[in-house]
C-alpha cells in the first residue's frame, strides 16, 4: 500500500476518500488471496473427507477475529459480523465445489 496519511493530516473530504478508496483496494486484494485459500481447502478437504461446514472451526475463527479486534481497537461485534458473511460465503462456495 503507498503510503496513507494519517486521518488528521487530510486536509479535505477529497483527500480523505482518496485514503479510503486505497484501503479498500488493499482490503479487496487481500480478501482475493483469502479466497485462493478457500479455493484450496475445497480440495484438501476432499483429500480428506471433510464437510465444508465445521462449526467447531467456525467458533473459533469468530472467537479469534473478536479478540483481534478487540486487541486491535475495533468493534467486536462489526468485526464478528463481517466475518460471519465471509465464513458463510466460503462455506457455500465450498459446499457448490464439494457437491455436498
Amino acid at each position: 500500500m503507498d503510503r496513507l496519511l494519517p486521518p488528521e493530516n487530510c486536509q479535505s473530504m477529497a483527500q480523505l476518500r482518496e485514503q479510503i478508496d486505497a484501503i479498500d483496494v488493499e482490503l479487496i486484494a487481500l480478501l482475493v488471496t483469502r479466497t485462493g485459500y478457500i479455493d484450496r481447502a475445497v480440495d484438501l478437504k476432499k483429500n480428506e473427507n471433510l464437510p465444508a461446514r465445521t462449526t467447531d472451526r467456525v467458533a473459533e475463527v469468530l472467537e479469534k477475529v473478536r479478540k483481534t479486534a478487540t486487541d486491535k481497537g475495533l468493534d467486536p461485534d462489526l468485526a464478528a459480523t463481517l466475518w460471519s458473511e465471509l465464513i458463510e460465503w466460503s462455506i457455500q462456495r465450498e459446499i457448490k465445489e464439494l457437491g455436498a
